[in-house]
């Protein structure tokens, strides 16, 4: 029998994959960085994209000239409501880019099925992901950005990038991240201070999550 293809991973971070990559030797395809891995023997590509959308969108486009059969996100965010902390995850319902100039085709559903089973894995919040450019580091843009999308809400720099990929493939997609700060003040040395402990907590439920979309 053939043997699956992958699912894709990607991650803007090296931290954010965690031990995902150990052992694996980076190869390099358009730019990024890839990684045959597997874990509980089934097959995982993953990437390191570089921070932002058109990083992003390049990663997931060469996990998909690479085979890859639909894209996970897995990394850090900033909380955008009171009701979300530093260390708590949360699945994406939908991703929003949000500093696009047209409004058509700027949000992008997440697959349910694979939400579903994510949740199953590791259980956490749900809401928009609002991706942007530039981190969200003032206190306008944050309440700005908090009142326009009710419910919980993160800012992150790549999701909707990757999911307009995969969306436009017709594969299935899903994220979840890890709160790192709350965006606005603060957000920089909030970040340094919960990266390395808590960068990886994402792509440390992926190895349980393979298995159950296997």
């Amino acid at each position: 029998m053939p043997a699956k293809p992958p699912i894709g991973v990607v991650a803007a971070l090296s931290g954010e994959l965690g031990s995902l990559a150990e052992g694996a030797a980076p190869r390099e395809r358009a730019g990024v960085n890839l990684f045959d891995c597997r874990t509980k023997g089934l097959p995982l590509l993953a990437a390191i994209s570089g921070v932002g959308k058109v990083a992003a969108a390049r990663a997931a486009g060469v996990l998909l000239a690479e085979g890859a059969r639909g894209l996970l996100v897995v990394g850090t965010c900033g909380g955008l409501v009171r009701s979300l902390s530093p260390g708590d995850l949360v699945h994406c319902t939908r991703a929003f880019q949000t500093d696009l100039a047209v409004r058509e085709e700027r949000q992008v559903e997440s697959h349910p099925a694979w939400r579903e089973a994510w949740q199953a894995v590791a259980p956490g919040a749900e809401g928009w992901f609002l991706t942007a450019d530039r981190p969200v580091i003032t206190p306008w843009r944050r309440l700005r950005l908090a009142r326009a999308f009710r419910g919980p809400c993160v800012a992150d720099m790549e999701t909707a990038a990757v999911g307009a990929v995969a969306a436009a493939a017709g594969l299935p997609w899903a994220a979840l991240r890890v709160v790192t700060d709350r965006a606005g003040p603060g957000t920089a040395a909030s970040f340094r201070k919960n990266y390395r402990v808590l960068g990886s907590k994402a792509a440390d439920t992926l190895p349980v999550l393979i298995q159950r979309l296997d």
